[in-house]
C-alpha cells in the first residue's frame, strides 16, 4: 500500500515542496531526517543548533521559559527552533506556515517526530520520575481554522499523544467571540486577550489531577497564551507543566533585547537582531 501511495502521491519536502527520493519497492528504512530534502535537512540542523543567550544551550536543548510563563509556574519550555516573524526563508518558519496555511500533513508528522524526541528527554527529568503525563493544546481562533483548514496545535498534540502513548485531554476551549490576533497587541494586551479567550472544559478536568500537563502550541512569542492555558490547567489540578512549541520568538533568546510592545517595534528590533548575528 505504501508503494502505491508513493507512486500516486510522491512524498514532498514539507518545508520547500521538493519531491523526495523514492523509498524503493522493498521498504528500505528511512533516515530520521528523510521527511525533509537534503538542503532543508542541512538548514534545519543549523537552526536547531542556534544558541540561547540565557542558558547557552542550543535551542533544541534549551528549556528557558518566558517571564510570563514562569509567573504562572511553568519553568520548562521545550522548543525546536527560533521564530522570526515574516521570515519565510528559514526552514522552521516555512514548515509552520505550511501547516497553518496548507494543512500539510507531512509537516505535522515531521514536527511530531522531532518534538517527541525532545519531550521524552524532559519526561525523564529527576523531578518528574513516577509522574503521569497528559497532552493538551491551545485552540486556534475559529476564523483562522476556517481560513487555514486546520488547527495546527491540535494536530501536533494528537500526533504527539500517539507517539508518546499518553492521554490526549482537550481541557482548554476557546470562546468564539471576535478577538484581535495576538500579534497585533502589546505584551500586557496579549495576556489580557488570552485570559479572556480561553476557558477550562469542566467535564474532564478531574482527569488532570496530580498529573504533569504537556501544553502544545505552534509558536510562542511573549508566552501570554501559554500562561493563560497553564493557569487553567492548574485550576484543573495539574501538578506541573511542560510547555511545548515548534518555535520560540527570537526575542526570547536574548536577555538584552526587550520583547516588542507594539507591532511597529518589530521592524526595529529584528533589524537589531540581524545586525547582532552578523
Amino acid at each position: 500500500m505504501r508503494i502505491l501511495a508513493d507512486l500516486l502521491f510522491p512524498p514532498k519536502c514539507p518545508a520547500c515542496g521538493e519531491l523526495l527520493p523514492y523509498r524503493g519497492f522493498f521498504g528500505a528504512k528511512e533516515e530520521k531526517s528523510s521527511a525533509l530534502c537534503a538542503e532543508c535537512t542541512s538548514l534545519w540542523k543549523k537552526e536547531k543548533e542556534e544558541l540561547c543567550g540565557i542558558c547557552g544551550e542550543s535551542v533544541a536543548n534549551c528549556l528557558c521559559a518566558t517571564k510570563t510563563m514562569q509567573s504562572a509556574g511553568c519553568n520548562c519550555f521545550c522548543k525546536l527552533v527560533y521564530y522570526r516573524p515574516g521570515n519565510k526563508e528559514e526552514v522552521g518558519n516555512r514548515i509552520v506556515y505550511r501547516i497553518k496555511d496548507h494543512n500539510e500533513r507531512a509537516a505535522v508528522l515531521f514536527l511530531a517526530q522531532e518534538l517527541s524526541r525532545e519531550i521524552r528527554k524532559c519526561m525523564g527529568r529527576e523531578t518528574w520520575k513516577g509522574k503521569s503525563f497528559f497532552l493538551c493544546y491551545l485552540p486556534r481562533r475559529s476564523r483562522a481554522v476556517l481560513e487555514g483548514g486546520s488547527d495546527q496545535a491540535k494536530e501536533l498534540a494528537v500526533e504527539l499523544a500517539k507517539r508518546l502513548e499518553l492521554p490526549f485531554l482537550p481541557l482548554i476551549g476557546r470562546r468564539q467571540k471576535s478577538q484581535t490576533p495576538q500579534k497585533f497587541l502589546t505584551v500586557s494586551g496579549r495576556l489580557s486577550n488570552a485570559t479572556e479567550a480561553f476557558y477550562l472544559v469542566e467535564k474532564r478536568k478531574d482527569e488532570a489531577a496530580g498529573k504533569v500537563a504537556i501544553l502544545v502550541d505552534d509558536i510562542v512569542t511573549s508566552g501570554a497564551s501559554m500562561t493563560a492555558g497553564i493557569r487553567l490547567l492548574r485550576r484543573a489540578g495539574a501538578s506541573d507543566f511542560l510547555a511545548v512549541a515548534v518555535a520560540s520568538d527570537e526575542c526570547n533568546k536574548n536577555p538584552k533585547i526587550k520583547a516588542p510592545e507594539t507591532r511597529s517595534e518589530y521592524d526595529r528590533i529584528y533589524e537589531r537582531l540581524i545586525h547582532m548575528r552578523k
